[in-house]
């Protein structure tokens, strides 16, 4: 490239190896693949400048253990997909977990502790991670310049490995003596995976968006200043749902014997079937449009 920091021409291939743990020490063992490229070409009789970018980045562990939330990928920013708020693309997945719900079983007020497992909706982060940008560079006036733009990229799981139960979370053995607390001791007739399930529509999903930004570099810092303003053209706007509640028959047949059938009927019944229809939620609502002001240049 003709100059590092406004290059109007040329081209540059940029790859990275890293890793973390194994022989270095630590509790994490990772590696990491960037793998990028960038492209200049003058237009308009050298005057402005159409620049491409494209990234394609994987992250593996080793040494039997997974990769961590912390050290996964996440879209999104003035870096990568500019529409989108920082770190927020992601799969979905389901984590189950035991709430203890308290439960009116007559109409004194008295109450049942009862269990159940319920599902939240979490962002596990991706192990790959793809992105590229078009943008068409017009200098204005001195610092001063202008772009249009389309981001465009996905990040996904490819490995499911690391979306799993803890082992001691599904250990049925000796329940009541060492692991009480264990999903499959609280809950033995439920069909809980190991396997975390990734909601439809999430993993690997496109995005993109387009618009114009200005950029002025700075006097004195030479640091640029960026305001940009991004439509998103391919966006996720829902409200995702998670699995149903899951309440053990057992515990639902001990209420039923040991309450009064009126108030079983009127308060138990009426609060498990509240329980049961109404699931956990996330509402994954990607804005539309943004509107940013940031310090840097997208590449």
């Amino acid at each position: 490239m003709d100059n590092p920091q406004e290059p109007s021409k040329g081209k540059a291939l940029f790859y990275s190896l890293s890793f973390t743990g194994g022989p270095i020490g630590g509790n994490v063992n990772t590696i990491t693949n960037v793998l990028e490229f960038k492209k200049f070409k003058p237009l308009t009789k050298r005057r402005n400048v159409l620049a491409l970018r494209g990234q394609v980045a994987y992250i593996t562990s080793f040494g039997g253990k997974e990769v961590p939330p912390f050290n996964r990928f996440y879209l999104g920013g003035e870096n990568d997909l500019r529409g989108f708020d920082i770190r927020s693309i992601s799969p979905v997945t389901f984590i189950p977990q035991v709430v203890r719900t308290p439960i009116t079983v007559s109409s004194n007020g008295s109450t049942f502790p009862l269990a159940v497992l319920v599902y939240s909706a979490t962002l596990p982060g991706a192990d790959v991670q793809s992105f590229g940008t078009v943008e068409y560079r017009i200098p204005i006036a001195g610092p001063v310049q202008t772009g249009l733009f389309f981001d465009g990229g996905t990040d996904g799981v490819l490995s499911r490995s690391g979306l799993k139960l803890d082992p001691s979370a599904l250990n049925s053995q000796n329940c009541l003596a060492q692991n009480p607390e264990s999903l499959v001791c609280t809950f033995p007739t439920a069909k809980i995976s190991s396997q975390l399930p990734l909601q439809s529509g999430t993993n690997f999903r496109l995005r993109g968006s387009a618009g114009i930004e200005f950029v002025v570099r700075l006097p004195i810092v030479q640091a640029p200043f960026r305001i940009y303003y991004a439509y998103n053209v391919h966006r996720l706007h829902q409200t995702i749902v998670a699995p149903q509640p899951f309440i053990n028959p057992a515990d639902i047949a001990y209420l039923k014997a040991t309450t009064d059938p009126l108030d079983f009927k009127y308060l138990v019944t009426k609060r498990i079937n509240e329980i049961q229809n109404t699931p956990g939620s996330l509402n994954y609502f990607e804005p539309k449009t943004t509107f940013r002001f940031t310090v840097s240049r997208s590449f």
